[in-house]
């Protein structure tokens, strides 16, 4: 049996194509979800149900094991607070954002309506972050220091998303912060060796935001 990497639990010298395209699973989604099929619900089920495609084709499962190791308190508590730190950033910022006045409209016309906000919330919250994690810091991740292709791509598909409600100048914003935690997220499966506190902290960062937007959009705020 063909020994594995403990970075992304894929046999040692493995580099199919199919990892090459991985990173534009999301776009694909995207463009076909929000764009062609109008639906936010296609475009979250067709990225999730592409992640697992490419999980399942090239062997990338494995690297779930990884999810159980590298507990280190203090890291954990220091990008614990990293991933909180956006929902409290998008709360502070949203007057300045240039939102459509009729955001809650385009989000209901996109299949996300005050009946199915809580539904949407909770999936996209327990599912995202684990499926992102074992993707992008597992399957296709990577042990450099410096900044890498990967991180750009993971910040990049959600620009695509922002860029019809967005006022422009924050997408360059949004971008930055996007690519830094995928970078930071990264370091840390590098350094603990497991990819427990990117999860932690992945899912406090799509709780936060998507609070957030639930809270603003369904006027609780």
């Amino acid at each position: 049996m063909p020994e594995t990497s403990l970075r992304t639990g894929l046999p040692i010298g493995s580099s199919s194509r199919l990892r090459r395209v991985a990173p534009f699973v999301p776009y694909l989604a995207v463009v076909v979800g929000m764009f062609g099929l109008h639906s936010a619900w296609g475009a979250v089920f067709g990225y999730h149900l592409g992640m697992m495609l490419v999980l399942s084709l090239d062997g990338g499962w494995p690297g779930a094991r990884r999810f159980g190791a590298g507990m280190q308190p203090w890291p954990l508590t220091a990008t614990g607070a990293f991933g909180l730190s956006g929902g409290v950033l998008l709360y502070l910022c949203w007057p300045l954002l240039g939102l459509p006045p009729e955001f809650s409209q385009q989000l209901a016309a996109l299949g996300i309506s005050s009946a199915t906000w809580p539904l949407f919330l909770a999936y996209f919250c327990l599912v995202n972050p684990w499926l992102e994690e074992l993707y992008w810091r597992g399957y296709l991740g990577d042990d450099a220091w410096r900044p890498v292709w990967n991180d750009l791509f993971f910040a990049g598909y959600h620009l695509l998303v922002l860029s019809p409600f967005v006022w422009w100048p924050w997408l360059g914003v949004v971008l930055v912060g996007l690519v830094s935690a995928g970078w930071l997220w990264r370091q840390m499966a590098r350094i603990t060796r497991g990819l427990l506190i990117p999860l932690v902290s992945h899912f406090l960062a799509d709780a936060a935001i998507m609070l957030t937007v639930y809270l603003f959009t369904t006027r609780v705020v």
